[in-house]
Protein backbone atom coordinates (compact mmCIF):
# COMPACT_ATOMS: atom_id res chain seq x y z
CA UNK A 1 0.00 0.00 0.00
CA UNK A 2 3.20 2.35 0.54
CA UNK A 3 4.53 2.21 -2.60
CA UNK A 4 0.69 2.65 -4.35
CA UNK A 5 0.81 5.77 -2.15
CA UNK A 6 3.91 6.53 -3.31
CA UNK A 7 3.23 6.82 -6.91
CA UNK A 8 -0.05 8.44 -6.31
CA UNK A 9 1.84 11.28 -4.51
CA UNK A 10 4.38 11.62 -7.02
CA UNK A 11 1.70 11.29 -10.13
CA UNK A 12 -0.46 13.99 -8.66
CA UNK A 13 2.36 16.65 -7.85
CA UNK A 14 3.73 15.98 -11.23
CA UNK A 15 0.22 16.78 -12.67
CA UNK A 16 0.04 20.18 -10.74
CA UNK A 17 2.92 21.59 -12.05
CA UNK A 18 1.62 20.79 -15.25
CA UNK A 19 0.78 24.07 -16.52
CA UNK A 20 -1.58 22.70 -19.10
CA UNK A 21 -3.91 21.99 -16.22
CA UNK A 22 -4.13 25.41 -15.15
CA UNK A 23 -5.05 26.73 -18.78
CA UNK A 24 -8.29 24.01 -19.02
CA UNK A 25 -8.94 25.03 -15.05
CA UNK A 26 -9.14 28.58 -16.96
CA UNK A 27 -11.24 28.02 -19.77
CA UNK A 28 -13.22 26.43 -17.35
CA UNK A 29 -13.72 28.97 -15.09
CA UNK A 30 -14.60 31.29 -18.33
CA UNK A 31 -17.67 28.95 -19.47
CA UNK A 32 -18.77 29.29 -15.78
CA UNK A 33 -18.74 32.96 -16.35
CA UNK A 34 -20.08 32.78 -20.03
CA UNK A 35 -23.34 31.34 -18.65
CA UNK A 36 -23.54 33.79 -16.19
CA UNK A 37 -23.72 36.10 -19.04
CA UNK A 38 -26.29 33.76 -20.58
CA UNK A 39 -28.46 34.30 -17.75
CA UNK A 40 -28.70 38.11 -18.82
CA UNK A 41 -30.49 37.41 -21.48
CA UNK A 42 -32.13 34.29 -20.81
CA UNK A 43 -36.50 34.13 -19.75
CA UNK A 44 -36.35 31.62 -16.84
CA UNK A 45 -34.89 30.48 -13.93
CA UNK A 46 -31.45 31.68 -13.39
CA UNK A 47 -30.72 29.07 -11.24
CA UNK A 48 -31.20 26.08 -13.78
CA UNK A 49 -29.24 27.63 -15.87
CA UNK A 50 -26.49 28.42 -14.85
CA UNK A 51 -26.77 24.67 -12.83
CA UNK A 52 -27.18 22.96 -16.15
CA UNK A 53 -23.93 24.84 -17.86
CA UNK A 54 -21.93 24.95 -14.12
CA UNK A 55 -22.16 20.99 -14.22
CA UNK A 56 -21.72 20.77 -17.66
CA UNK A 57 -18.94 22.70 -17.22
CA UNK A 58 -17.52 20.58 -14.63
CA UNK A 59 -17.84 17.15 -16.50
CA UNK A 60 -16.74 18.45 -19.97
CA UNK A 61 -13.28 19.90 -18.07
CA UNK A 62 -12.60 16.92 -16.07
CA UNK A 63 -13.13 14.27 -18.89
CA UNK A 64 -10.41 16.62 -20.80
CA UNK A 65 -7.78 16.86 -18.30
CA UNK A 66 -8.37 12.85 -17.69
CA UNK A 67 -7.57 12.42 -21.36
CA UNK A 68 -5.35 15.12 -22.18
CA UNK A 69 -3.04 14.18 -18.93
CA UNK A 70 -4.19 10.70 -18.62
CA UNK A 71 -2.48 9.92 -21.68
CA UNK A 72 1.17 11.56 -20.65
CA UNK A 73 1.13 9.36 -17.76
CA UNK A 74 3.77 7.04 -18.78
CA UNK A 75 5.09 8.59 -21.79
CA UNK A 76 6.10 11.51 -20.18
CA UNK A 77 7.90 9.58 -17.33
CA UNK A 78 9.80 7.25 -19.77
CA UNK A 79 11.09 10.75 -21.93
CA UNK A 80 12.16 12.10 -18.33
CA UNK A 81 13.81 9.29 -16.94
CA UNK A 82 12.06 9.66 -14.04
CA UNK A 83 10.12 6.06 -14.11
CA UNK A 84 13.73 4.74 -13.02
CA UNK A 85 13.85 6.28 -10.05
CA UNK A 86 10.42 4.84 -9.11
CA UNK A 87 11.53 1.32 -10.40
CA UNK A 88 15.23 1.50 -8.24
CA UNK A 89 12.67 1.23 -5.24
CA UNK A 90 11.20 -1.78 -4.36
CA UNK A 91 7.77 -1.05 -6.51
CA UNK A 92 6.25 -3.51 -8.49
CA UNK A 93 3.95 -2.96 -11.66
CA UNK A 94 0.73 -3.19 -10.89
CA UNK A 95 1.09 -0.55 -7.76
CA UNK A 96 3.03 1.68 -10.08
CA UNK A 97 -0.47 1.50 -12.08
CA UNK A 98 -2.50 1.67 -9.06
CA UNK A 99 -0.57 4.44 -7.94
CA UNK A 100 -0.58 6.45 -11.21
CA UNK A 101 -4.30 5.67 -11.31
CA UNK A 102 -5.17 6.55 -7.55
CA UNK A 103 -3.14 9.65 -8.22
CA UNK A 104 -5.08 11.12 -11.05
CA UNK A 105 -7.82 10.55 -9.23
CA UNK A 106 -6.94 12.58 -6.79
CA UNK A 107 -6.18 15.23 -8.56
CA UNK A 108 -9.60 15.44 -10.67
CA UNK A 109 -11.30 15.05 -7.73
CA UNK A 110 -9.85 17.92 -5.80
CA UNK A 111 -10.51 19.99 -9.42
CA UNK A 112 -14.73 19.14 -9.14
CA UNK A 113 -14.39 20.05 -5.34
CA UNK A 114 -12.68 23.59 -6.96
CA UNK A 115 -15.39 23.95 -8.94
CA UNK A 116 -18.18 23.04 -7.01
CA UNK A 117 -16.65 25.69 -4.87
CA UNK A 118 -16.72 28.59 -7.38
CA UNK A 119 -20.47 26.74 -8.65
CA UNK A 120 -21.51 27.66 -4.87
CA UNK A 121 -20.66 30.81 -5.09
CA UNK A 122 -23.06 31.73 -8.06
CA UNK A 123 -25.56 30.15 -6.44
CA UNK A 124 -25.03 32.29 -2.87
CA UNK A 125 -24.73 35.62 -5.55
CA UNK A 126 -28.30 34.54 -6.96
CA UNK A 127 -29.84 33.30 -3.79
CA UNK A 128 -29.64 29.55 -3.92
CA UNK A 129 -27.06 28.67 -1.32
CA UNK A 130 -28.70 25.38 -0.76
CA UNK A 131 -28.73 24.12 -4.52
CA UNK A 132 -25.23 22.67 -3.85
CA UNK A 133 -26.48 20.11 -1.58
CA UNK A 134 -29.20 18.78 -4.26
CA UNK A 135 -26.13 18.41 -6.69
CA UNK A 136 -23.96 16.64 -4.59
CA UNK A 137 -25.11 12.89 -6.39
CA UNK A 138 -24.21 14.70 -9.54
CA UNK A 139 -20.68 15.32 -8.84
CA UNK A 140 -20.25 12.07 -7.38
CA UNK A 141 -21.77 10.68 -10.66
CA UNK A 142 -19.06 12.71 -12.78
CA UNK A 143 -16.73 12.03 -10.26
CA UNK A 144 -17.52 7.60 -10.92
CA UNK A 145 -17.52 8.44 -15.21
CA UNK A 146 -14.18 10.43 -15.42
CA UNK A 147 -12.73 7.73 -13.41
CA UNK A 148 -13.32 5.45 -15.90
CA UNK A 149 -12.12 7.18 -18.30
CA UNK A 150 -8.48 8.14 -16.33
CA UNK A 151 -8.65 4.10 -16.43
CA UNK A 152 -8.56 4.35 -20.45
CA UNK A 153 -5.88 6.89 -20.43
CA UNK A 154 -3.87 4.53 -18.39
CA UNK A 155 -4.12 1.79 -20.62
CA UNK A 156 -3.83 3.88 -23.97
CA UNK A 157 -0.89 5.20 -22.18
CA UNK A 158 0.76 1.44 -21.20
CA UNK A 159 -0.37 0.50 -25.16
CA UNK A 160 0.31 3.05 -27.57
CA UNK A 161 1.44 6.67 -28.41
CA UNK A 162 0.12 9.74 -27.18
CA UNK A 163 -1.69 11.28 -29.72
CA UNK A 164 -3.52 7.18 -30.50
CA UNK A 165 -3.87 7.31 -26.90
CA UNK A 166 -5.50 10.47 -27.13
CA UNK A 167 -7.80 9.38 -29.82
CA UNK A 168 -8.63 5.93 -28.76
CA UNK A 169 -9.90 7.71 -25.07
CA UNK A 170 -11.50 10.84 -26.90
CA UNK A 171 -13.57 7.30 -28.89
CA UNK A 172 -14.47 5.80 -25.74
CA UNK A 173 -15.82 8.78 -23.85
CA UNK A 174 -18.19 9.35 -27.12
CA UNK A 175 -18.92 5.69 -27.36
CA UNK A 176 -19.94 5.64 -23.73
CA UNK A 177 -22.46 9.29 -23.89
CA UNK A 178 -23.66 8.04 -27.23
CA UNK A 179 -24.41 3.95 -26.56
CA UNK A 180 -27.87 4.25 -24.47
CA UNK A 181 -29.28 6.88 -27.22
CA UNK A 182 -28.06 4.93 -30.31
CA UNK A 183 -29.90 1.99 -29.77
CA UNK A 184 -33.46 4.21 -29.16
CA UNK A 185 -32.32 6.26 -32.22
CA UNK A 186 -31.94 3.27 -34.52
CA UNK A 187 -34.73 1.14 -33.19
CA UNK A 188 -37.15 2.18 -36.01
CA UNK A 189 -34.42 2.48 -39.01
CA UNK A 190 -32.46 -1.14 -39.00
CA UNK A 191 -33.82 -5.00 -39.13
CA UNK A 192 -34.62 -6.94 -35.62
CA UNK A 193 -31.09 -8.49 -36.77
CA UNK A 194 -29.04 -5.73 -37.00
CA UNK A 195 -30.94 -4.52 -33.44
CA UNK A 196 -29.90 -7.46 -31.32
CA UNK A 197 -26.66 -6.81 -32.70
CA UNK A 198 -26.60 -3.34 -31.17
CA UNK A 199 -28.07 -4.14 -28.32
CA UNK A 200 -25.58 -6.63 -27.55
CA UNK A 201 -22.74 -4.24 -28.11
CA UNK A 202 -24.39 -2.46 -25.63
CA UNK A 203 -23.53 -4.96 -22.81
CA UNK A 204 -20.06 -4.56 -24.30
CA UNK A 205 -19.59 -0.83 -24.87
CA UNK A 206 -19.31 1.33 -22.12
CA UNK A 207 -22.61 3.01 -21.31
CA UNK A 208 -22.63 6.10 -19.37
CA UNK A 209 -26.34 6.72 -18.86
CA UNK A 210 -25.30 5.16 -15.37
CA UNK A 211 -23.70 8.52 -14.49
CA UNK A 212 -26.16 11.16 -16.56
CA UNK A 213 -28.28 12.11 -13.97
CA UNK A 214 -27.07 15.98 -13.91
CA UNK A 215 -30.32 16.40 -15.69
CA UNK A 216 -32.27 15.11 -13.75
CA UNK A 217 -31.46 16.86 -10.47
CA UNK A 218 -31.30 20.08 -12.18
CA UNK A 219 -34.98 19.90 -13.57
CA UNK A 220 -36.72 18.47 -10.42
CA UNK A 221 -36.52 14.68 -11.12
CA UNK A 222 -34.81 14.37 -8.70
CA UNK A 223 -32.64 10.27 -8.60
CA UNK A 224 -36.26 9.06 -10.16
CA UNK A 225 -34.75 5.77 -12.28
CA UNK A 226 -31.08 6.26 -10.65
CA UNK A 227 -29.50 3.61 -8.12
CA UNK A 228 -26.01 5.24 -7.20
CA UNK A 229 -25.22 1.86 -5.76
CA UNK A 230 -25.49 0.55 -9.86
CA UNK A 231 -23.67 3.13 -11.04
CA UNK A 232 -20.58 2.52 -8.30
CA UNK A 233 -20.64 -0.67 -9.33
CA UNK A 234 -20.81 -0.47 -12.53
CA UNK A 235 -17.62 2.32 -12.65
CA UNK A 236 -15.72 -0.26 -10.87
CA UNK A 237 -16.45 -3.02 -12.92
CA UNK A 238 -14.99 -0.85 -15.61
CA UNK A 239 -11.99 0.19 -14.27
CA UNK A 240 -10.93 -3.42 -13.02
CA UNK A 241 -11.11 -4.60 -16.09
CA UNK A 242 -8.97 -1.68 -18.13
CA UNK A 243 -6.22 -1.55 -15.26
CA UNK A 244 -5.73 -5.45 -15.63
CA UNK A 245 -5.54 -4.85 -19.13
CA UNK A 246 -3.23 -1.57 -18.39
CA UNK A 247 -1.04 -4.60 -16.09
CA UNK A 248 -0.99 -7.09 -19.16
CA UNK A 249 0.61 -4.90 -21.75
CA UNK A 250 2.65 -2.93 -19.29
CA UNK A 251 4.13 -5.85 -18.02
CA UNK A 252 5.63 -6.45 -22.11
CA UNK A 253 6.99 -3.07 -21.77
CA UNK A 254 10.82 -3.21 -21.50
CA UNK A 255 12.17 -0.32 -18.83
CA UNK A 256 15.40 -1.31 -18.56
Amino acid sequence: MRNILTVARFTFLEMVRNKILYALLFFAFFVIGLGIAITQMTIGDNLNVISDIGLGSVEMFSTIIAIFMGVTLIHQELKMRTIYLLFARPIRRWQYLAGKFFGMSLLILIEIIFMALILEGLFIAYGGPEKIITYLPAFYSIFLQTMTVIAMAVLCSSLTEIVVGAILTIAFYITGAISYNLQYALDSRISESAMKMVTMLRYILPDFSYFNIKDNLVYGRGLEGINLWVSTGYALTIIVILLSASLVFFNQKELL
